[in-house]
């Protein structure tokens, strides 16, 4: 008998080192992240100033001996080394979390065990049944794809399904609601490896964000009108990386010369 090969998905996410892309249908589509990072944020600018200034006070004496081109390096990228190691702490975090939704065993580092710890306090106390986690969904119409972080159902809201993102940084942020609606309004969803699904309907949206002890359940507004939101922002997002192939801005030209632009 010849086994029949299972249908190929119609979106496909890829990863490459730290960082991933996605296509649809062997399109290349824009990530909801990179959508939402579209949004000015005036208070990472001062930030990423503090973090170079007292990298600099910090590290005066190391940073003295190196050579100026590295000194300066290092002062102009101390705010990217700073997101890194949160977004590795995040991961870790992150991958012990899905293995405890998941019922399976982890060891988990001594220097994150108090907000996974509390993650697992969190889901008995809400009685989250874990639908799937981690799953990357797309909105074929719209051009677009992620990856969710929980869908489930929560014995302390009547069994309600729910859709859940679980911060692990400082403060939750307005724009996740994008995020989220985005998500919650996609069309494909993949819960497994190989297999593909329409979205799933949810009654109830949240944040999970995860503290050194303790979580907070954030309800979050992610209805269509935020979702309408989201596709402006979206072809927002789709011109500025249009502009990278064909910029606004054309070549100088002189007097005499006709240009050639439209």
């Amino acid at each position: 008998m010849t086994a029949t090969a299972a249908p190929a998905t119609r979106l496909v996410r890829r990863n490459y080192g730290r960082n991933h892309g996605y296509r649809i249908d062997g399109q290349k589509v824009l990530g909801v992240t990179s959508v939402v990072g579209t949004l000015e944020k005036r208070a990472l600018v001062q930030w990423a100033a503090t973090q170079a200034a007292e990298l600099a006070v910090n590290d005066w004496d190391r940073l003295s001996d190196l050579p100026v081109a590295d000194r300066l390096k290092e002062l102009s990228t101390a705010h990217r080394r700073t997101v890194n190691r949160a977004a590795l702490r995040g991961t870790d975090i992150h991958a012990h979390a899905d293995r405890l939704v998941s019922g399976a065993e982890t060891t988990v580092p001594d220097e994150i065990r108090g907000p996974v710890e509390a993650y697992a306090r969190f889901l008995d106390a809400w009685q989250i049944e874990t639908i799937a986690s981690e799953t990357p969904v797309g909105h074929t119409g719209h051009g677009y794809a992620g990856t969710a972080d929980l869908w489930c159902r929560i014995g302390a809201r009547d069994n309600a399904a729910a859709l859940v993102d679980v911060k692990t940084g400082k403060g939750v942020y307005d724009e996740t609601g994008l995020q989220l609606a985005a998500y919650r309004y996609s069309e494909l969803m993949q819960p497994e490896k190989g297999t593909e699904i329409a979205t799933p309907a949810v009654d109830l949206v949240y944040v999970a964000h995860v503290l050194p002890d303790d979580v907070r359940m954030l309800p979050v507004a992610a209805d269509p009108d935020v979702f309408r939101t989201f596709l402006y922002l979206l072809q927002v997002a789709k011109a500025r990386a249009d502009w990278e192939e064909w910029p606004l801005i054309g070549a100088s030209v002189r007097p005499d010369e006709p240009e050639d632009y439209s």
